[in-house]
């Protein structure tokens, strides 16, 4: 039989350095929590940037939209009244303008929205595989994608059921 008097010391040596080890792995994921989103920056119509990551712990939506689709004039005025109810709940919509012939800013001021509106989407479209407008994104707070879909109703219940599941689960863990 092997002298444990010889053993124990380089076992016990060994398992506590063992457990610093996975210690120090498990504290450096809990810190870094990492964005799970694809992180972008684009330019506002009011020329200040925007980058996804901005809002991380904060649920997401993006609508993809143009100034000449019909669908997009009749789905952004219900988010504009999505965005007055949640606003201060945590709730962060951003059109996102893509395939543009006209101007954007100027339809975005005449028609006094005021949740943020980016512009030369294009490439960041082909990221969320959008293909036409408009296309909605709902982003997680982790910065997950959700869903991505296609729908013109202002009042579809899609969007109440995500901005209602995560600004609550916002407000609970506060």
């Amino acid at each position: 039989m092997p002298n444990l008097n010889k053993l124990l010391p380089p076992l016990i040596l060994s398992l506590s350095l063992l457990l610093i080890a996975s210690s120090a792995i498990s504290s450096e994921i809990t810190k870094s929590k990492k964005y799970l989103g694809t992180d972008w920056q684009l330019t506002s119509v009011d020329n200040q940037q925007i980058r996804l990551s901005e809002f991380k712990g904060q649920p997401v939506i993006l609508v993809f939209w143009a100034t000449w689709c019909p669908y997009c004039k009749k789905l952004l005025p219900g988010m504009q009244t999505l965005h007055d109810k949640y606003k201060n709940k945590g709730l962060k919509i951003i059109a996102v303008n893509i395939k543009e012939d006209w101007k954007p800013k100027v339809y975005w001021r005449n028609h006094e929205y005021t949740f943020d509106a980016v512009l030369e989407g294009d490439k960041l479209a082909n990221v969320y595989g959008v293909t036409g407008t408009p296309t909605v994104v709902f982003i997680e707070p982790s910065g997950k994608v959700a869903k991505v879909t296609q729908f013109s109703d202002p009042a579809h219940p899609s969007l109440e059921k995500f901005a209602n599941f995560y600004t609550r689960k916002l407000h609970l863990k506060n």
